[in-house]
C-alpha cells in the first residue's frame, strides 16, 4: 500500500504539471514559418491601404486604383487560401466533431498514464472519461468483448457494473470519487472473455487537481495472499498434479485438493479432518516447527491413507499470520523412491499391499471388512488381501502375509480361544474383539463370518464392526441396572422412613416430657439430630430413585433465587466471590420449591468444596436465562427436546471434572472427596430432582478452568402464568397457625403400627375425634358404615393390599366433601391426577408432630370455619 500511495502522489504531481504546461507544450510542438508570416503582414498592409483610399478618395489621388487592385488581389489570395484548406483547419468551415476537438485541444493529455502497467482511467468530476492508457483499452475489450470505441474510453461502471456481484463495490468507488476521497475495493472473482478466464481485480480511486479522478485497476488473480478467497478451485489448485492442503494451528485441515483426496481415499464431502488423522504426531510437529519464523519449511513425512497404508512424501509448508488466525499451506511432492516416471504426477504404493490392476469394487469399496484367505484351516489362514474397510478397522494390521487369527482376541481365556471361535465362525457370525487396543475404552468388537471354497478351505472372511451396537447394549444394561437399584432404593427408603418416623415421633414426645435442663434432654437431642441426618440421607436416595413426593407450584424464578441467594451466601465461604445474575424475560416454572432449593444448594456446596480444594478462593456465579431446545442442542446437548426452558447455570472456577469421571458424578455414593467428607448422594440427588421435574442437567467442564452445570427446566406457558396477587394476602395465607387445637372427625389409615399410634395420639391430644385403620380394606368398611361422617382422611400411600389412592377412589361417594392428606415415605408423581380432581395434600415421612398438627389445622380448622 505504501508503494501505491507513492504512485498516487507522483500521479498528482504529474497531473499538476500537465495542467500548467499543457498550452506551452502544444505551442512548442509547432515551428514558426517566416515566409508565411511575411505573407500575412503584406496582405494586412495592402488591405489597410485600400481601405484608406476608399474612405478618403481625394487623399489617395492617382494611386487609388492601384490600391483597389491590390485589395482585390489580396482578397483573391485569401479566397484561394481558404479554399485550399487553411480555413477548414482553423474552423471557418467546421465539420462534424471539430468543435469538440477544439474544446479539448487545451485539456491536459496525461501522457504519464501510458507508463503504468495496470489499467488507468482519468475522469472529470461527473465521471466522464478524460484519458485512459492502452491497458485500460485492452481490459475494456476483454470485459465488453468489443473493439476500441471511436468515441473514447468507457466508464468503469459500464466496464464492471453489468457483472453480477460487482455492482455494490463499483457503486462505493463511484461515490468516493464524487466525494473526492480515496478508496480501495477488492472485487470478487470474475471470468472474462469468451474463454471465461478467471480473474480478480483491485480497484483504487484517488482525487487529482482540477477535480479530476484517477482510477487504477490492478489484476491480482493467482496471488493467494492478496485474494483471500476461499474458493481455491478457481485458483487452479484443485486440479494441480501434486498434493496441496491448508491447515490451522490447531491441526484442522480447511482444504485439500483433489489429488490429495484421491491419494488418501477421502471423499470430497469429508469434514472435520485433522492432521493427526492422516499422519503420525511426530510429522504434525515437523510441519509446525517453522510457524513462528514464517520461513518455508521442508520435511520428509509419511501420509496415512484410509486403508492404513503410509505414503512417503516431501512436504513444503509456509505459514502466514500469527496466533490462532495463522494459516499453513503445504505442498506435497513425491519422494524419490516413489516416483513412477510418468510426467509430473506421481503414484504412491505401500509395500504392505500389492497393486491389483483389475481391482474389484465390490471387494475394495465394501462398507464392511473383507479379506481373502489362504490355508487349510481358518485358525491358521494367511491373509492374501484385505479391503480398505478392514485396513481402517484394524489400524493397518491386516497386511498381506500375516495370520488372520492375529487380528482378534477372545473374551474367553486360553491360547486356543480365538482359534475355536474362528472355527465356529464358519457360515455363521461370531463376536470377537479386535486386537491392538491401547486402552479398555478403545476396544472394538466385530462379527466375523468365514466362508469356505469347494475344497473346504477358507477363502473369504467378512468382518462387521459392531462396536456401537455393543456400546448401546452396555448402556441399556447399565440403565436397567441403575433403574433396578433406584426401585430397590425407593422400597428400602419407604421402610426406613417408617422406622425413622417412629423414632422421631417418640423422641419428640419424650423431649416434651423432658425439657431443657432435664438430665435426659441431651441424649434425646442427640437421637433427634441423628434421626434428622438419617432422614436427609433417605431423602437423597428417594431423589435419585425419583420417587419422592413433589408439591408443585407456579412461581417466578427471579424472585425465588433473589430471596434464596441470601441463604446461599451463608453457605458459601468468605474467600469465594458469589454472584447471582438474572437474564431478561426469565420464564416462570412449575416445580417444588423445596426440592429445587435442595438441588441448587447441593450444586453450590459442591462447587464451593471444589474451589477450596484446589485453590484458596474463587468465583461462584448463578445465572438465569430463557432458552430453547434448539439452543441446548447447539451446545451439544442433543437429548434436550424442543420447547421453551428456564436455564439455570451454576458456574465455578475450581479444578474441573476429569473426562473419565464425567459419566460417574451422578451415580449414587460416588464421590471424589476424602473418606468421611461426603456421602456421594449430593449430585445424585440433584440429578433425581431435575429429572423428576421434567428437566435436564449437564456439566460443561475443563481441567483447570472450572465447571458449569447447565440445568434446563420446562418453562410455563404464558397462558398459565397467574395474575398478580396482593402481597398482604400472600403474607396472611403464609402465616402459620399458632393455636394447633381443633375439632373434627378424622380417619387415620396406616399399616405401620408405630406411625399410626403417633398420629392418633397427637391428633387426639389436639381435640380431634380420631378413628384408625391398619389397611385399606378395613378403612373402606369404616367409611361405608359411616358415610359422610369424616371431615378429614389421613392415609399412607403404599400399604399391603389396597393402597391409599385406590381407597380414596372407591370411597369417593361415601367421603362426600372430606379432605385428604397422604403421608408417605415415597409416592408416585402427580397422585392428585388419579383422584378425580379431589383436593389432596402431602406430608412426607418422617414428619414432626408440629408439621402434622399444622397441616390438619389448615385443612379442616374448626367446624365454624368449615361452615363459613
Amino acid at each position: 500500500m505504501k508503494k501505491d500511495n507513492e504512485t498516487l502522489d507522483l500521479a498528482q504531481i504529474l497531473g499538476t504539471s500537465e495542467d500548467a504546461e499543457g498550452t506551452t507544450s502544444g505551442l512548442a510542438g509547432r515551428k514558426v514559418d517566416l515566409l508565411q508570416l511575411g505573407f500575412w503582414a503584406c496582405l494586412l498592409l495592402s488591405i489597410a491601404a485600400a481601405s484608406v483610399s476608399l474612405v478618403r478618395p481625394h487623399a489617395s489621388g492617382a494611386t487609388g486604383s492601384i490600391l483597389l487592385i491590390t485589395m482585390a488581389s489580396g482578397g483573391l489570395v485569401f479566397l484561394l487560401w481558404t479554399v485550399r484548406g487553411a480555413g477548414r483547419f482553423i474552423g471557418l468551415f467546421p465539420e462534424k466533431g471539430a468543435a469538440a476537438r477544439i474544446a479539448n485541444a487545451g485539456a491536459p493529455r496525461f501522457p504519464w498514464i501510458d507508463a503504468l502497467e495496470e489499467a488507468v482511467l482519468v475522469t472529470d468530476p461527473g465521471g466522464a472519461p478524460v484519458a485512459a492508457n492502452d491497458a485500460y483499452g485492452e481490459l475494456a475489450s476483454q470485459t465488453l468483448i468489443t473493439g476500441p470505441s471511436e468515441s473514447g474510453p468507457v466508464t468503469v461502471d459500464r466496464l464492471f457494473g453489468a457483472i453480477h456481484g460487482l455492482t455494490a463495490p463499483i457503486y462505493r468507488l463511484s461515490k468516493a470519487a464524487k466525494a473526492g476521497i480515496r478508496r480501495r475495493e477488492l472485487l470478487p472473482m470474475v471470468t472474462l472473455g469468451p474463454e471465461q478466464v478467471p480473474a480478480q481485480f483491485e480497484v483504487t480511486v484517488a482525487p487529482l487537481p482540477r477535480g479530476r479522478v484517477l482510477w487504477r485497476i490492478r489484476r491480482i488473480a493467482g496471488q493467494l495472499e492478496a485474494t483471500g478467497a476461499a474458493d481455491m478451485k478457481s485458483l487452479y489448485v484443485e486440479d494441480a498434479p501434486m498434493g496441496f492442503f491448508a491447515a490451522r494451528p490447531d491441526g484442522t485441515i480447511t482444504y485439500a485438493n483433489n489429488f490429495l483426496r484421491e491419494m488418501l481415499g477421502l471423499p470430497e464431502t469429508a469434514k472435520n479432518v485433522r492432521l493427526d488423522d492422516i499422519m503420525r504426531p511426530e510429522f504434525v510437529k515437523m510441519l509446525g516447527r517453522d510457524r513462528k519464523t514464517g520461513a518455508p519449511g521442508r520435511a520428509d513425512i509419511q501420509l496415512r491413507a484410509r486403508d492404513g497404508v503410509e505414503l512417503p512424501v516431501t512436504a513444503i509448508t509456509t505459514w502466514s499470520g500469527k496466533g490462532p488466525d495463522a494459516n499453513g499451506r503445504t505442498i506435497l511432492l513425491p519422494s524419490p523412491q516413489v516416483l513412477n516416471g510418468e510426467g509430473d504426477r506421481f503414484a504412491l504404493q505401500g509395500a504392505s499391499r500389492p497393486v491389483r490392476p483389475d481391482g474389484d469394487p465390490m471387494f475394495d469399496d465394501a462398507p464392511f471388512g473383507a479379506v481373502r484367505l489362504d490355508g487349510d484351516r481358518v485358525d491358521g489362514a494367511i491373509i492374501l488381501d484385505a479391503n480398505r474397510a478392514l485396513m481402517e478397522l484394524t489400524g493397518g494390521r491386516a497386511t498381506p502375509g500375516s495370520r488372520f487369527s492375529d487380528l482378534f482376541e477372545s473374551d474367553e481365556e486360553g491360547p486356543d480361544a480365538v482359534a475355536q471361535a474362528l472355527i465356529h465362525a464358519v457360515d455363521k457370525p461370531v463376536a470377537l474383539k479386535l486386537a491392538g487396543a491401547v486402552s479398555e475404552d478403545k476396544v472394538k468388537h466385530a462379527n466375523v463370518f468365514v466362508t469356505l471354497n469347494a475344497n473346504g478351505r477358507p477363502s473369504v472372511a467378512y468382518v462387521v464392526d459392531i462396536s456401537e451396537h455393543r456400546l448401546l447394549e452396555h448402556r441399556l444394561a447399565h440403565g436397567e441396572k441403575m433403574q433396578a437399584i433406584g426401585n430397590i432404593a425407593g422400597r428400602i427408603a419407604h421402610e426406613i422412613n417408617n422406622m425413622l418416623q417412629v423414632t422421631s415421633g417418640n423422641c419428640e414426645f419424650l423431649m416434651n416430657r423432658h425439657p431443657i435442663g432435664d438430665p435426659s434432654y441431651d441424649n434425646l437431642k442427640a437421637i433427634h439430630e441423628s434421626t434428622v441426618r438419617s432422614a436427609d440421607l433417605v431423602r437423597g436416595l428417594l431423589a435419585y430413585a425419583r420417587e419422592q413426593t413433589f408439591k408443585r407450584e407456579v412461581f417466578n424464578t427471579t424472585d425465588f433465587l433473589t430471596h434464596f441467594s441470601l441463604l446461599l451466601r451463608g453457605a458459601v465461604d468468605e474467600r469465594i466471590t458469589f454472584e447471582v445474575n438474572h437474564g431478561r424475560d426469565v420464564p416462570w416454572i412449575r416445580a417444588d420449591k423445596g426440592q429445587l432449593e435442595t438441588a441448587i444448594i447441593n450444586l453450590v456446596t459442591n462447587a464451593r468444596d471444589a474451589m477450596l480444594s484446589h485453590r484458596d478462593g474463587g468465583k461462584l456465579t448463578i445465572r438465569t436465562s430463557r432458552s430453547t431446545g434448539r439452543d441446548a442442542r447447539a451446545k451439544g446437548f442433543d437429548y434436550v427436546e424442543d420447547g421453551e426452558y428456564l436455564l439455570i447455570e451454576v458456574e465455578d472456577t475450581g479444578g474441573g471434572i476429569p473426562k473419565e469421571l464425567k459419566d460417574k458424578i451422578f451415580h449414587p455414593f460416588f464421590t471424589t472427596k476424602e473418606k468421611g467428607s461426603g456421602t456421594g448422594l449430593g449430585l445424585a440427588t440433584v440429578f433425581g430432582i431435575i429429572k423428576q421435574s421434567g428437566g435436564y442437567i449437564e456439566p460443561v467442564s475443563a481441567i483447570g478452568k472450572g465447571t458449569n452445570f447447565h440445568v434446563y427446566l420446562p418453562a410455563l406457558p404464558a397462558a398459565e402464568i397467574p395474575q398478580a396477587v396482593d402481597p398482604a394476602i400472600e403474607q396472611r395465607a403464609a402465616q402459620r397457625p399458632v393455636d394447633l387445637s381443633g375439632r373434627g372427625r378424622i380417619l387415620v389409615i396406616e399399616d405401620e403400627a408405630g406411625v399410626r399410634d403417633i398420629a392418633v395420639s397427637v391428633l387426639r391430644s389436639r381435640g380431634y375425634e380420631v378413628e384408625e385403620a391398619e389397611d385399606g380394606e378395613e378403612a373402606l368398611e369404616i367409611i361405608n358404615a359411616k358415610p359422610g361422617h369424616f371431615d378429614l382422611v389421613i392415609s399412607d400411600v403404599v400399604m399391603p393390599g389396597m393402597n391409599g389412592p385406590t381407597l380414596i377412589k372407591q370411597a369417593r361417594e361415601k367421603l362426600a366433601h372430606a379432605r385428604v392428606i397422604f403421608i408417605s415415605g415415597y409416592a408416585e408423581q402427580e397422585l392428585a391426577k388419579q383422584l378425580d380432581d379431589r383436593a389432596v395434600s402431602f406430608l412426607p415421612k418422617p414428619f414432626s408432630v408440629r408439621q402434622l398438627s399444622e397441616l390438619v389445622k389448615r385443612e379442616i380448622g374448626t367446624p365454624q370455619q368449615a361452615a363459613a
